[in-house]
């Protein structure tokens, strides 16, 4: 008897921990081929992403999914080409309660979040978790909510395999030349005119 209540206390945790691993989200699953959305892409707003060059991105089909008004994904362009890396969207609804209600139930389904990414003012809220899967990949969920009009206005939701974006941006960094390595080296202050950087 002793044997079971332990075995139920430690094992059944982890599984239900594993239930809750977030891998799709509006029927949209990580790593799996992009050809599998093609119906609800955009074919001809795909483009390799200036700040992470081992991704593609490619817009959504505005409102392919009731109530998202619009969303990309990110997939892998190195070792795993094609692999669904990360997946974007932008709520139809706006409001702050539109963005309560789903932190109340993604908190539900999956626990609190473990990590505030918002700014102290508030106007931008952003709660994120982190989830290892069973075969150890490590996925990661954003649910932010924005008012600050140098970001985004509105309600959006991210997921990304991270342990797939770290494989390939080791991949891409790997078919680098030398001259290439040191190209998002920041430019030496002694070699800046700030007459060109500051307003006049």
């Amino acid at each position: 008897m002793k044997f079971l209540l332990l075995f139920l206390f430690f094992v059944v945790p982890v599984s239900v921990q594993a239930q809750n691993v977030p891998m799709f989200l509006a029927g949209i699953k990580l790593g799996a081929d992009v050809s599998t959305v093609n119906r609800d892409c955009n074919l001809s707003t795909d483009i390799p992403l200036a700040d992470e060059r081992h991704l593609n991105e490619i817009n959504l089909v505005p409102e392919f999914v009731p109530g998202i008004k619009s969303g990309t994904v990110a997939y892998a362009n190195c070792a795993q080409k094609g692999a669904i890396v990360r997946i974007k969207l932008k709520f139809d609804n706006s409001s702050r309660s539109f963005f309560d209600d789903l932190l109340n139930r993604y908190t539900k389904k999956m626990g609190k979040p473990e990590k505030w990414r918002g700014n102290p003012f508030q106007t931008v809220i952003s709660w994120k978790w982190s989830f290892k899967n069973d075969i150890g990949q490590r996925i990661n969920l954003e649910l932010t909510h924005s008012n600050d009009e140098d970001y985004k206005i509105g309600n959006f939701a991210k997921l990304t395999l991270r342990s797939l974006w770290e494989a390939e941006a080791a991949c891409y960094q790997q078919t680098l030349g030398p001259s290439e390595e040191g190209a998002s080296t920041p430019t030496p202050t002694d070699k800046l005119d700030y007459r060109q950087l500051i307003p006049n």
